[in-house]
């Protein structure tokens, strides 16, 4: 049973991650679509085109690590849950807190990357076709899905607040 609801959890995120990369508008990484679309003179897509491959390269690189990170994450929590505690979770909580926060890093290093040739791009284009280009769906990099645990967050369930009681509120005032 666990396994099977695994496998159609992750089975859910693969097809959500090929809705969002196969959505109708253009996207700034899909250059058969996107290329033609600013109506480049060749001087600008020698500039242009190697910038989106960077991009590309950029955004496939990160995607891959984030499935790596959504793996590892299912699998402390499949350990976690199994009972093992840390042993079986790999580390348990501050491993994942410091494997996550790297991971923020990284994020923010591709995001600084993709942002300089974006505006190396910009920097090339006339204003119509600075229009068509800002029409184009920018990458974003999301961080990995995190695994729910029990309701009421931090430790949570019972009681909300972590078990202590609380009347079944949560720290943001909601229900439940």
């Amino acid at each position: 049973m666990k396994r099977t609801l695994e496998m159609a959890l992750r089975y859910f995120a693969l097809l959500a991650s090929i809705l969002l990369v196969s959505g109708c508008a253009a996207k700034l990484v899909d250059m058969d679509k996107s290329l033609p679309k600013l109506n480049l003179t060749e001087e600008q897509r020698e500039v242009v085109q190697p910038k989106m491959e960077a991009i590309k390269e950029i955004v496939d690189e990160y995607n891959a690590e984030k499935e790596q990170i959504e793996e590892e994450l299912s699998d402390m929590r499949g350990g976690m849950m199994g009972g093992g505690g840390r042993e079986a979770g790999g580390g348990g909580g501050s491993g994942l807190r410091e494997k996550l926060q790297e991971f923020r890093n990284k994020r923010e290093t591709y995001l600084s990357a993709i942002n300089v040739h974006i505006e190396d791009i910009k920097a090339v284009l006339d204003e119509d076709q600075l229009a068509a280009f800002e029409r184009m769906k920018m990458p974003e990099l999301e961080m990995p899905d995190m695994p729910m645990g029990r309701r009421g967050g931090r430790g949570g369930g019972r009681g909300g607040m972590g078990g202590r009681g609380g009347g079944g509120r949560r720290r943001d005032g909601g229900m439940f």
